[in-house]
């Protein structure tokens, strides 16, 4: 009896053995894991700050069940992978609560972290991909604490001038953990990098200063919010000197420098956030200005125009303290600097889309543009046209009251009988089918039936639109087409039940005129009829590509407002199929909306009905 207890003892000290914890690697953060059965395990992280941020590697674990409660974190449904390369979610029946995963896995080695890591060896790949680029210049400012590099990146076209060049400033990773900030920041460099005419216009007149981790020393040892020695360094910015750590100082250093030559346009500060949507932190006019107040609205708003994650609802508003980056520029810089703290989260938005990759890449595309079109840079292919640009008929006011409006002012009239008219004329420019948006602030006074007149060479389209609702965003209006080169017109006069608003147009170009487009489309891709049709809740959206390339899938409302981009990534040749389901954009009401194709050279756009 003797005998076989000890038998069965020793037994189940090889079955506990077999299952091992370890963070053995960059970025991991573990601290102590206990169980009593080897089915249920407990684990606690390294805590600085918080202990939110966990990466660390079990072994052992193939073909069977246990159950993690990491009882120092506040994650909701984290990631796992088996290569430490590609990171999925846990489902919902595997992470069933706040801070727990069970699942029985396929294979020995398991690595499980809080979001997909963005480690510093990562980072380096990353540096010698961007910097093979000729508008990439790569320094180290200096070394951390713990003798790391604290590296920049210099983006810009060389070939132009750097005197007549706006700045922009945007670094992440202060809080090691906030690894959803360095896919945000990947997207950027995606964005940034890419070869387009309108980028490539952005980079001949902006010189972009970046900074992929801001606290190099937090991130290979795995800190949550904190840097190696205990410091957290979104709140040293303004210590003395021989009390800042080595990273700040070097960047508060640099960032006096660059303001020396030109005071930086733009500054971001890429975080994350474990609320389970993004925001801004706006920062409130009694600690900045009204007019400062006012430019951070309205760059937010032009920076989620396009991004279906993210609603003004999102947005945060808090005093602006001395300590943060922020509080740096703005002490010495006033509001010549637009400096906003930029947060992602770590589950899923308000919206209910569950965080990944690639709606991270995403937030990084539309971030570049917004930043463009704050800075009012408008490219012929990417048109801007404001109120400068506008031919006034009439006795139209112009007013510069609220956080809705775009750039410095905006004109309005009461309705009339169609006397008085403002107009918007684009140069010539190149034959194509373009896009057309308008932006107003939001009023209830404003006119059910605002008519848009849109002439292309001739054509002329008339929208209706209510400037009740849908304000401070880029609001769908018509794909119009010119087929040969030449101007876009577009007019509004007092002919409506209310105040006319007339604020900003934007005009992007999506491919060439049919009469190119028809010789060359079926070459390119085909867009089906959606089926069902009309449909509730669901309906499958089809296309065909006959080569690789980057594609985007987009679903507007009848505003023209967009509901959501289902695609937005390379794909491969061939037939592929997604599904649009209306109840996952919350409560979409019954009525007509379109679905539109965009490929590198070509757009297509159908119509679908929802019915309930």
């Amino acid at each position: 009896m003797k005998i076989l207890l000890l038998n069965l003892l020793l037994a189940s000290q090889i079955i506990f053995a077999q299952v091992k914890f370890d963070a053995d690697f960059e970025s991991g953060n573990l601290n102590t894991v206990t169980t009593t059965d080897s089915i249920n395990y407990e684990v606690t992280t390294v805590s600085d700050i918080g202990g939110r941020w966990f990466y660390f590697r079990i072994t052992g674990v193939k073909d069977r069940f246990i159950k993690v409660t990491i009882s120092t974190s506040d994650v909701d449904r984290p990631m796992y992978s088996y290569d430490n390369k590609e990171y999925v979610r846990f489902t919902e029946s595997e992470a069933p609560q706040t801070n727990v995963f069970q699942k029985t896995f396929e294979q020995d080695t398991v690595y499980v972290a809080y979001y997909t890591p963005y480690t510093y060896s990562f980072l380096q790949k990353r540096l010698a991909e961007w910097e093979s680029s000729e508008y990439v210049t790569l320094d180290t400012l200096g070394f951390t604490e713990k003798n790391l590099p604290m590296q920049e990146m210099i983006l810009t076209d060389t070939s132009v001038p750097n005197e007549g060049k706006l700045r922009v400033w945007i670094h992440a990773r202060t809080h090691p953990g906030e690894t959803p900030g360095s896919w945000h920041f990947d997207g950027i460099m995606q964005k940034l990098l890419e070869d387009d005419e309108v980028i490539d216009y952005y980079r001949k007149n902006v010189i972009f200063y970046l900074y992929p981790f801001d606290n190099p020393d937090g991130v290979y040892y795995g800190r949550s919010r904190t840097n190696y020695e205990g410091v957290d360094q979104e709140r040293d910015w303004n210590s003395p000197d021989d009390q800042t750590s080595a990273a700040v100082l070097l960047l508060k250093n640099r960032m006096i420098e660059i303001n020396s030559e030109k005071v930086l346009s733009v500054f971001l500060n890429l975080h994350s956030q474990a609320s389970p949507y993004p925001t801004f932190w706006i920062h409130t006019p009694g600690s900045t200005s009204e007019y400062f107040y006012r430019r951070e609205y309205q760059f937010s708003n032009l920076a989620i125009s396009d991004l279906p994650y993210f609603v003004k609802s999102d947005y945060s508003e808090s005093n602006l303290q001395d300590y943060f980056p922020e509080g740096f520029q703005w002490n010495n810089y006033g509001d010549q600097t637009l400096a906003l703290t930029y947060e992602t989260p770590y589950d899923h938005y308000s919206n209910g889309v569950w965080v990944t990759n690639e709606n991270l890449f995403e937030f990084g595309y539309t971030t570049v543009y917004g930043i463009a079109e704050f800075l009012e840079l408008s490219h012929p292919k990417h048109l801007i046209l404001d109120n400068k640009d506008a031919v006034v008929n009439g006795q139209w006011n112009i007013a510069d009251v609220g956080l809705e409006f775009y750039s410095d002012d905006f004109y309005y009239i009461q309705g009339g009988n169609g006397d008085n008219s403002i107009s918007y004329q684009t140069e010539s420019i190149e034959s194509g089918v373009y896009d057309v948006y308008g932006w107003w602030p939001t009023n209830e006074s404003a006119a059910n039936n605002t008519k848009f007149i849109i002439d292309a060479n001739g054509n002329q389209t008339i929208v209706e639109r209510s400037q009740k609702i849908a304000g401070g965003q880029w609001n769908h209006l018509s794909q119009v087409e010119l087929s040969n080169a030449g101007q876009i017109n577009i007019e509004i006069s007092d002919d409506a039940d209310g105040f006319v608003i007339a604020d900003a147009f934007r005009i992007i170009y999506r491919g060439p005129a049919t009469s190119v487009k028809e010789n060359h489309i079926a070459e390119t891709f085909e867009l089906y009829n959606n089926y069902p049709n009309p449909f509730n809740p669901s309906t499958t959206i089809k296309f065909r590509l006959n080569k690789q390339e980057k594609v985007q899938l987009r679903v507007f409302n009848s505003l023209g407002e967009l509901v959501t981009v289902l695609v937005n990534r390379e794909l491969g040749s061939g037939v592929h199929e997604v599904i649009f389901n209306s109840s996952n954009y919350g409560n979409l009401s019954s009525g007509v909306y379109y679905y539109q194709l965009i490929t590198e050279t070509f757009s297509q756009t159908k119509g679908m009905i929802l019915v309930k």
